[in-house]
């Protein structure tokens, strides 16, 4: 019986060696590093160390660009006139309401492109920014920019202007 069914033994040996254990599916459970700040810290209490020059522009009644200028006091302030005069320059597009022109301030570079940003422009160390339009409330939008990059409370629609 063997010499005519020679061919089972090879191929049953075969059909075992590939039998083995199947490898297991791990799972894993591991924390979240904590993000390196891209920003500079606020101080928890007392005199801030960061400065946030920021102007907000209607692109749409939903949606907003946003000019923000943030870095240590020491390093915003003496820059704080080139900052504004950028901002006088901003114009928007009369046939293109979406559109949007500007002049670099003196001693100004433009930055090659970042994600979200129109335009990046730095001097040293410090950079300035436009960014895309972005959606949700003025008040919405300031109060993020109070809690995560100055570290200060919000603020309520009637004291927005200030």
């Amino acid at each position: 019986m063997i010499g005519k069914k020679w061919w089972l033994v090879p191929a049953l040996a075969v059909a075992f060696a590939g039998c083995k254990p199947s490898e297991e599916i791990r799972t894993y459970t591991v924390e979240k590093e904590p993000e390196k700040a891209a920003r500079p810290e606020a101080a928890p209490a007392g005199e801030s160390k960061v400065r946030l020059l920021g102007s907000i522009i209607p692109a749409s009644t939903r949606d907003n660009w946003f000019v923000r200028f943030l870095g240590p006091i020491d390093q915003v302030s003496p820059l704080e006139e080139d900052f504004n005069k950028f901002l006088a320059s901003i114009r928007v597009g009369e046939g293109d309401p979406k559109a949007l022109t500007w002049a670099v301030p003196s001693g100004w570079t433009v930055a090659p492109p970042k994600k979200l940003r129109i335009v990046t422009l730095q001097k040293g160390p410090a950079e300035f920014y436009i960014s895309d339009p972005i959606g949700g409330s003025i008040l919405d939008n300031v109060n993020s920019w109070r809690a995560d990059f100055v570290g200060i409370g919000k603020v309520t629609e009637a004291g927005l202007p200030e």
